[in-house]
């Protein structure tokens, strides 16, 4: 296996770097390559930390954003030299791996938004380890 890249270079906690470097090396890159047939090369994040609310708004709970709990993933770069977008619609084992990948992930995060949840998640995939309400198991995977 290749080593994977995060162009972006997000800055976030180190308990979120731990869980996210494992949920893309354990399961995005085995995915990937068992079902596309070539290595996953870079992870495109955008910052991770940004000091704001929820969904941008000018009041209200921060945003897990706020704490570095979270990542929004736009989508991933193949070794193939393909793009692999979270709004891919096509009837493709693009969006079969995409499916497979976005459920498996509500092992890993507390937290998964992406297209279908709302329009401030229509584009990419919001990753985060916050907590919700007095539970660790709760999770919120839409």
């Amino acid at each position: 296996m290749r080593d994977i890249t995060f162009p972006d270079g997000p800055v976030v906690a180190c308990r979120f770097t731990e869980r996210f470097g494992h949920w893309v090396g354990d399961l995005a890159a085995v995915l990937v390559r068992g079902q596309l047939g070539t290595d996953l090369k870079a992870v495109p994040t955008g910052a991770g930390f940004e000091c704001r609310k929820r969904n941008r708004a000018t009041s209200g709970k921060l945003s897990a954003h706020a704490l570095g709990l979270a990542v929004d993933v736009v989508g991933f770069e193949l070794a193939s030299g393909a793009r692999l977008f979270v709004t891919e619609s096509q009837g493709s084992p693009k969006v079969t791996l995409l499916s497979a990948l976005r459920r498996a992930s509500c092992g890993w995060f507390t937290t998964i938004l992406g297209p279908g949840t709302d329009a401030m998640h229509a584009d990419h995939w919001h990753l985060d380890i916050e907590q919700h309400g007095s539970s660790a198991s709760y999770r919120i995977c839409q």
